[in-house]
């Protein structure tokens, strides 16, 4: 079957609200006008007492904003998804009752960001609701012009369609992190099929499960997934100095970095002027260091 990416601009996607009006209709193994690939996200307003994040409501809308203009400006057509396109899944209400059954009580047990997890779980519903393409974390922006080479991204998915994880643990035999992936419609109903198994599998020998969990665990297969280590720890990346043209090489042939939770808190930010490790600054990180990125890095 061939790679589906959805450039026909039926869809929509509202970022703020819990709904979006507007129907989803994927039309298998066709490329329906446009000339942009798409890159896809997921965001669902959640209680700030149910996260887990660091974020809140507007630390998080001026994330989404700058992740929408820093993929926009690479060449790329940005859709952020929420819960209402995970429920246009057939699988959907099935999935849901299953989800229940996966361990997800938190490092203390109290399950306190449960809702979160689910929502983690279902954005692969999501994506492969709407046909499938890459999707993104919203705290991951891009390198250049996102594909990983010299050239932009070209309208074919990578591995013709077969899911690929573009993030690894480093060091792992291929221990997926689930910020950057893509792959067809069906093969992301696929894994989302597995990585829903795979934490009901662990409800009697774990306390806690996440979708990441399960995409490290599935790499034992060795088939279930393709992988290539196509993205910078953000973490690794804050140095407590600017960014010098000889760490250029470091970030040589990725298609993005990952400014994560862990990243912020555990980075050092020690040069950057008022910043002080809390997450809800994340945006002023991101900016400040993309910036100075492309001073020191687009002509080498």
């Amino acid at each position: 079957m061939a790679p589906i990416i959805r450039l026909d601009g039926t869809f929509s996607g509202n970022p703020y609200e819990a709904n979006d009006n507007i129907p989803i209709v994927a039309t298998e193994g066709t490329i329906v006008g446009g000339t942009r690939p798409v890159m896809y996200t997921f965001y669902h307003r959640i209680e700030d007492a149910d996260r887990s994040t660091g974020m809140d409501n507007d630390s998080d809308d001026t994330l989404l904003t700058s992740w929408n203009e820093k993929w926009s400006a690479v060449g790329w057509q940005t859709k952020i998804l929420n819960l209402e396109h995970a429920q246009q899944h057939p699988a959907y209400k099935e999935y849901i009752k299953r989800l229940q059954h996966v361990p997800m009580n938190g490092k203390d047990g109290s399950g306190r960001n449960r809702r979160y997890n689910e929502l983690c779980f279902l954005r692969w519903l999501a994506v492969a609701a709407v046909g499938g393409g890459f999707m993104s974390d919203y705290d991951l922006f891009p390198l250049g012009s996102g594909s990983g080479s010299l050239g932009p991204q070209t309208l074919e998915l990578p591995n013709n369609g077969d899911f690929t994880v573009h993030s690894i643990v480093q060091g792992s035999k291929g221990a997926g992190i689930p910020c950057l992936m893509s792959g067809s419609g069906e093969e992301w109903t696929r894994m989302a099929m597995q990585i829903l198994s795979n934490g009901v599998g662990h409800a009697r020998d774990e306390k806690h499960w996440t979708d990441m969990f399960a995409l490290m665990d599935l790499r034992w297969s060795g088939k279930e997934y393709k992988y290539e280590d196509a993205v910078v720890d953000g973490r690794t990346a804050l140095l407590g100095r600017d960014w010098e043209e000889q760490d250029c090489q470091r970030t040589r042939g990725k298609r993005g970095i990952h400014f994560s939770h862990d990243s912020i808190v555990n980075g050092d930010t020690s040069h950057m002027v008022g910043i002080n490790g809390d997450a809800r600054q994340r945006v002023l990180v991101v900016n400040a260091w993309l910036r100075r990125w492309n001073e020191v890095c687009q002509h080498v």
